[in-house]
């Protein structure tokens, strides 16, 4: 991407980047392309005088914002009828996820913000659960101009080193979601044997006295 962008300058620039944000987290295709790249590549680019880092960071500032906004109201309309056409309505993980993230999801949206892939759908998700709109917009507004800002000067700073960086980052991003898919993975057998433990044993006490005959009852 990096040879892509330098063909060009100025406001094309712009709204390449601004694009591959909105694409990323608003339409959840950050499965393919990592928002830190094109974001990164702006300061970059801003270092090599191709555009202005003051109007980079405005941009990659508002695009940031922006995205995790388009990808909330996505999931908010879209979502709910889409799985109402298949099971995982019904998925009992999902259905966790989805409380969880209604009460307490303020905090996830701003620590997903750094985690590449989970960034992509964590704005889809919230708007799924219903996290209060008001809510939501806060962390997305604290999380997007970190974010931005942190990778805008990085790109500036880094200049042709910016790769090393990148390939950390990578790195680092797929542990932790490896980590999170792993406690997933715990919680749901956890729960799933808690459940058949629950079904598989009834009430003792109660039992007994269905067992017991009953008084005035006369036998054959």
């Amino acid at each position: 991407m990096s040879h892509f962008l330098t063909h060009f300058h100025g406001p094309v620039i712009y709204l390449i980047v601004a694009g591959l944000l909105v694409a990323e987290s608003g339409f959840g295709i950050g499965f393919f392309i990592p928002g830190e790249l094109s974001v990164i590549l702006g300061g970059v680019l801003a270092r090599e005088h191709r555009v202005d880092i003051v109007v980079m960071l405005l941009v990659a500032n508002a695009a940031a914002i922006g995205s995790y906004l388009i990808g909330y109201g996505l999931g908010r309309a879209i979502l709910p009828w889409a799985l109402a056409h298949t099971r995982l309505a019904e998925h009992p993980l999902l259905n966790r996820a989805r409380s969880q993230l209604a009460h307490r999801g303020g905090p996830a949206v701003l620590i997903a913000r750094f985690v590449v892939v989970v960034r992509a759908v964590m704005p889809a998700l919230a708007g799924l659960s219903d996290l209060p709109l008001r809510t939501f917009v806060v962390f997305d507004i604290i999380g997007g101009v970190i974010w931005a800002t942190l990778y805008t000067v990085l790109g500036y700073a880094l200049g042709s080193a910016y790769q090393h960086v990148l390939k950390a980052i990578g790195v680092w991003s797929y542990v932790v979601i490896g980590v999170i898919a792993a406690a997933l993975v715990v919680n749901h057998f956890r729960v799933s044997r808690r459940h058949r433990r629950g079904a598989g044993s009834g009430d003792p006490e109660r039992e007994g006295r269905e067992a017991l005959p009953r008084h005035g009852s006369t036998g054959p």
